[in-house]
């Protein structure tokens, strides 16, 4: 966030300067910085909320606990998404909640690839 508020100061600073020169190219640059540093702050906000509901889903509607699904195969290699979810349905277990315990306990990442969903487990020895 102190990035942010650099960044905002900055736009004051132009906005300082476009005022005391009364350059109206500038005032519509920093008009169009402003905007797009709201943009910005509004998805982290987003961002922000859906990791917080995610969280608490993960901690009391799932009620995961780590360990719960050690009996499961974590992912040892990346691969598809899809690909996981079904081995883990056709051995039997509730897919969306195993996912979300992995991704909750920081066991996996989920990417995106040429418009795929992968799963990718963390480095042994380190997570986040």
């Amino acid at each position: 966030m102190q990035f942010l508020t650099r960044l905002a100061r900055t736009i004051e600073q132009l906005e300082r300067v476009a005022q005391k020169y009364d350059d109206e190219d500038l005032k519509a640059l920093v008009a169009e910085l402003y905007r797009q540093l709201t943009t910005v702050i509004n998805v982290l906000e987003k961002i922000y909320a859906i990791y917080t509901e995610l969280d608490v889903l993960v901690r009391t509607d799932l009620k995961i606990e780590p360990g719960l699904y050690l009996e499961t195969e974590t992912p040892q290699q990346t691969e598809k998404l899809v690909e996981y979810i079904e081995r883990l349905r056709n051995a039997g277990h509730d897919p969306n909640k195993i996912v979300a315990y992995l991704l909750g306990t920081g066991a996996v990442r989920i990417e995106t690839r040429d418009g795929e969903l992968y799963i990718i487990p963390h480095a042994k020895g380190g997570k986040r």
